[in-house]
């Protein structure tokens, strides 16, 4: 935190900046750091990476449990035709 001098350092710094460079000045009040772009995307890329996650998931899977389903009802039903011979 700044003390009081400071403070009025900084704001005379300021105001002689606004009066000696006006497109200086108002190019640095829209400075962006660097890293604050990429720090909006990361939120996205997890969405994204994680939506892909599920869907891959749901596509291998669900296939899978059909498959599984499917070759256990088949036993069943052979098993039970034998048992019945």
């Amino acid at each position: 935190m700044l003390n009081q001098n400071d403070r009025r350092r900084l704001e005379e710094i300021e105001r002689r900046l606004h009066e000696e460079d006006p497109e200086f000045a108002r190019r640095l009040a829209r400075w962006r750091p660097p890293g604050t772009r990429t720090s909006r995307l990361w939120p996205v890329l997890v969405l994204v990476v994680g939506l892909l996650g599920v869907l891959i998931s749901v596509l291998v899977v669900l296939p899978a449990v059909f498959v599984l389903s499917l070759a256990a009802t088949i036993t069943g039903g052979v098993w039970l035709h034998r048992r019945r011979r």
